[in-house]
């Protein structure tokens, strides 16, 4: 591995580096628990001769000033604590102002972070205003001298990052899509302009924290691609974790020469030349990748597209009163009892059908499609008194489910004749009213309604 530092530093000598924090790091997140935490160790500990907090991990590597190279330590692992002792040094040197770092420069484009350092801020200095002056002073020397963290300095990004996965195994895991953000802005690295890697940091953040009632990034990935990518292939979907992250991994394009690559390095190719024709100025016509939902995975700029692609699929079928099958939705999914844990494992199950249908047919035969997959997730509801994610990874991924049905479909009426398994005189009564809207769907007076 390609360490060329690994000592201890006292957080005066790492904050006087030229420390940076990268555009693939994910926003300032510590809340006050965390912040109050950091402060109640130092005050703890501040009698010692020494006192360690942690590891740094950074990458040693360039950053652009003016348009002029300069060497800079790239912050990989430990953001959020070097710039809380940021803070808690600043506000504490408030008198003397010695304190120079050039993380208190960077500029913060994430509103998330923006919010946080402003709140942990006014934390920080509620907890040491009563302090007298010699006790601030006293309390500032011993952050800056006496407190330490092990700074491990790598030359290569990649191996940078390996060595934070394995501290980051080790301790609290990161979200499997942090982890996601940071392998796929790497591999746009070579690729792409930074202007357009933080626009889709800027629209990845937005996705963690969407402003209205869209599902939010974390839910489209775990709870719907991740299960359709899974189901389709007769695989295990239940949970979406750091150790299955390989689901959204693929291929470079730019890098790999497999012969079925071929076909999509030229529709990509294709892309890139309609969008860069200079009659868009003229006409402000694009055209976007046109993923599927079980593709191989593309890795860099195409990654973020899919994802934002999915998210908007999603919001135009699902949510808010003018989506395509938003009264359907309402009308069958909310019931006496659909509220339940089980039901919601099995509303999600019809869902990512309705969603895998449509991300191959489109709008054709939807309504009718959408019957298809409700008979099919909610049988579960007449056939079970009780149900876990298990028994809906098992009904989504068996050889003769939907799934696989829609997967070798070429034609929607090929779903439309799928039948789904049924029950007459279920055993219990969980849900009458979803036995009712299965016998309308049956009947066809569904259809004729809608």
């Amino acid at each position: 591995m390609a360490i060329v530092f690994n000592q201890p530093q006292t957080i005066k000598e790492l904050l006087t580096q030229s420390l940076t924090i990268p555009e693939y790091q994910r926003p300032y997140k510590w809340q006050p628990k965390h912040v109050n935490q950091l402060i109640d160790d130092i005050f703890n500990h501040r009698t010692k001769p020494c006192y360690r907090l942690g590891t740094v991990v950074l990458h040693q590597g360039k950053d652009s000033v003016n348009g002029e190279e300069k060497s800079a330590l790239n912050i990989v692992d430990g953001q959020q604590r070097l710039l809380t002792l940021t803070l808690l040094c600043t506000i504490l040197d408030e008198a003397e102002k010695s304190i120079s770092s050039t993380l208190l420069e960077h500029e913060f484009k994430s509103s998330v972070s923006i919010e946080n350092l402003k709140n942990n801020a006014q934390i920080i200095f509620e907890r040491v205003a009563s302090l007298p002056a010699t006790e601030k002073q006293d309390l500032l020397n011993f952050v800056l001298t006496k407190c330490e963290l092990i700074q491990v300095t790598l030359d290569d990004l990649s191996e940078a990052f390996q060595f934070f996965d394995s501290q980051n195994a080790r301790g609290k895991a990161l979200a499997p899509h942090d982890l996601l953000k940071a392998y796929h802005l790497r591999e746009m690295m070579d690729s792409t302009e930074q202007a357009e890697r933080l626009h889709h940091v800027s629209l990845w953040e937005q996705g963690v924290n969407p402003d209205d009632d869209s599902a939010n990034l974390h839910t489209i990935m775990g709870e719907f691609l991740f299960r359709m990518r899974r189901w389709i292939d007769g695989d295990y979907g239940i949970q979406f974790s750091r150790h299955n992250i390989d689901v959204f991994k693929g291929i470079n394009l730019d890098s790999t020469q497999y012969a079925y690559v071929d076909a999509m390095l030229a529709l990509d190719y294709a892309i890139e030349t309609f969008n860069a024709d200079p009659a868009r100025k003229w006409d402000k016509q694009t055209k976007s990748y046109p993923f599927q939902v079980d593709q191989v995975m593309i890795n860099g700029k195409r990654f973020f597209e899919y994802i934002q692609h999915y998210m908007t699929i999603h919001s135009s079928i699902f949510i808010g009163k003018d989506a395509r099958l938003a009264s359907f939705v309402e009308e069958h999914t909310k019931y006496n009892g659909s509220n339940r844990k089980g039901d919601s494992y099995v509303r999600n199950l019809f869902l990512c059908a309705v969603m895998y249908y449509y991300d191959k047919f489109g709008d054709v035969e939807l309504d009718k499609a959408a019957q298809i997959c409700y008979r099919w997730a909610y049988f579960l509801r007449l056939d079970l008194q009780r149900i876990g994610m298990e028994s809906v990874d098992n009904h989504a991924k068996t050889r003769r489910g939907l799934f696989r049905a829609i997967s070798k479909a070429v034609h929607p009426q090929q779903v439309l004749n799928y039948q789904p398994p049924y029950i007459e005189s279920p055993n219990f009564d969980n849900a009458k009213d979803v036995k009712d809207s299965i016998e309308k769907m049956k009947s066809g007076s569904v259809n004729e309604r809608n």
